[in-house]
């Protein structure tokens, strides 16, 4: 994955995380990820695994499919 589609990434679970969870500490804990990690992740500075992208879209509810589709993936 290139960096500009890690970023549009990052912002689309940003604006989804948004309006599920209160803050980043919530979603990280729901998502079992480390707060430092989730904020890398949103803010398109750290590429992930399919495991911890399968456990970002378990807590937004969406399937890995839809969020790619979203960034043209």
């Amino acid at each position: 994955m290139s960096e500009e589609q890690l970023l549009q990434l990052g912002k689309l679970i940003k604006l989804r995380s948004k309006t599920k969870f209160k803050s980043n500490l919530e979603f990280a804990s729901v998502c079992d990820i480390d707060e430092k990690s989730i904020r890398r992740i949103l803010n398109g500075k750290q590429n992930f695994s399919i495991i911890i992208f399968s456990k970002i879209c378990q807590a937004l509810n969406i399937k890995m499919s839809e969020l790619l589709s979203e960034i043209n993936l």
